[in-house]
């Protein structure tokens, strides 16, 4: 019975990504269409008018190879066996359809893969956004859907993205699911030191059966957003209602100081925040408090085509070094069944980056010696509380024409009772082979 409805969402996967795909070529095949008589020459603006389908995305396949860390806390939640490497992998499409005419756009973005995680394969599909939108005049946009919202100036990390999901700072341009929502944005541009200002509304429900990652069910969140372009410095001021999640309060700013280097930064106010701490012989506590949240970087394109970025990320809803000692020595010591038992409550020290202070470093060199279509690069994360940190060289190249080709190496650094200390991972290997269509 598990075979056949794996087999038949395999099926359903691929019947649906070779219709997205077979409609978008049908439409280049109607503006490419070719007569078989003799060549005549004739002009019809109709011609060279733009098609209403756009159709984009890539097929990529991505194997890891990695040395697990058996020492490690985190190792005994995530391989119960006694396994030292792994190899993993998968295939992946990625396409996105767009039809838009006049004021009207609709468009979808979706993902199936086929993965192996180092035991057994499984297919998914995923649909990452499916919005219909509308604009009414030169000003005004609204958008209803599945769609992904980006608030905030980081590069790493965006605490002021209260609509939207964490971005993976190791991977800061992945692409996210968004949530189901309805969406307006309305824009004014001015002369004098307010060049523009816009102003966006977010309605988004919770339900049993829609938008569930997002919080406490039942209940109808409402969310806005404030962007001035003042003096040349993006400025946003956000909010979001109490809700599913408790009410929070954004302010991020942006400024060009010269044409190759620039600042941001963000803060946010997460009011009534709460945190499960663990106590004495495995009991959780929970603690409310407002938090604070905070980022500052800095953007930096040399002479030399190099690029450095670095950003101060202040996690004010984190753990301190303390409280992720206890958990990491309850991790150690206790039986699979007191896992079973705190069960959800524990989830928040399992989050990346779940303590308070950081560091990210990334620094990228454009075809260094000469070397045509290559971008070699390094960036870390640092906890500056414990001093672990991962270390992750890469190398890219684009030679090819549509080709991307990556690969890098994750290796993890700290001590016994450390942040990425108690990874189950110790290094990591990976090639990612992208192909864009």
């Amino acid at each position: 019975m598990r075979l056949r409805q794996r087999t038949a969402a395999r099926a359903a996967t691929a019947a649906g990504f070779v219709l997205l795909l077979m409609t978008g070529l049908s439409v280049q095949a109607q503006d490419m269409e070719i007569s078989s008589g003799p060549e005549e020459f004739s002009f019809d603006i109709g011609e060279f008018e733009k098609s209403p389908w756009s159709l984009h995305g890539y097929t990529q396949g991505d194997p890891s190879y990695s040395r697990l860390n058996r020492d490690a806390a985190s190792y005994r939640l995530s391989f119960p066996g006694s396994e030292r490497y792994r190899l993993q992998g998968g295939i992946e499409i990625q396409a996105g359809l767009t039809y838009q005419q006049g004021p009207f756009k609709a468009y979808a973005l979706g993902r199936a893969e086929e993965r192996y995680d180092g035991e057994e394969w499984d297919d998914d599909f995923l649909l990452y956004e499916g919005t219909f939108s509308l604009r009414a005049g030169p000003n005004a946009y609204f958008t209803l859907g599945k769609t992904l919202l980006r608030w905030g100036k980081g590069y790493a990390w965006n605490p002021t993205n209260f609509a939207g999901r964490d971005r993976n700072p190791s991977d800061p341009d992945l692409s996210l699911e968004g949530y189901w929502m309805g969406f307006t944005d309305i824009v004014k541009s001015f002369s004098g030191p307010l060049r523009t200002l816009s102003l966006a509304g977010v309605i988004l429900p919770v339900s049993s059966d829609m938008n569930t990652a997002f919080g406490d069910e039942d209940n109808v969140n409402i969310g806005g957003k404030l962007y001035l372009l003042l003096y040349d410095t993006d400025i946003d001021f956000m909010a979001l209602s109490e809700g599913s999640r408790s009410a929070r309060y954004g302010l991020t700013a942006s400024r060009n100081v010269t044409s190759s280097f620039e600042i941001h930064g963000e803060l946010a106010l997460i009011a009534d925040s709460r945190k499960n701490v663990l106590g004495p012989g495995g009991a959780v506590t929970t603690e409310t408090n407002d938090a604070w949240n905070c980022l500052a970087g800095i953007r930096y394109l040399a002479p030399t085509e190099t690029t450095i970025i670095v950003e101060f990320y202040r996690h004010g809803q984190g753990y301190t070094e303390e409280e992720a000692d206890k958990y990491f020595d309850f991790v150690q010591a206790a039986e699979a069944t007191q896992f079973t038992t705190a069960g959800h409550a524990l989830s928040g020290y399992q989050q990346p980056n779940f303590m308070k202070n950081y560091l990210y470093l990334k620094a990228s060199q454009k075809e260094p010696f000469g070397w045509l279509y290559v971008t070699p690069a390094l960036f870390t994360i640092y906890n500056l509380d414990d001093c672990s940190f991962n270390l992750t060289p890469e190398v890219t190249h684009t030679g090819v024409e549509n080709l991307e080709l990556r690969f890098r190496c994750n290796y993890l650094a700290g001590g016994e009772g450390t942040e990425y200390g108690e990874k189950p991972n110790a290094w990591k290997t990976d090639i990612r082979i992208r192909y864009f269509f």
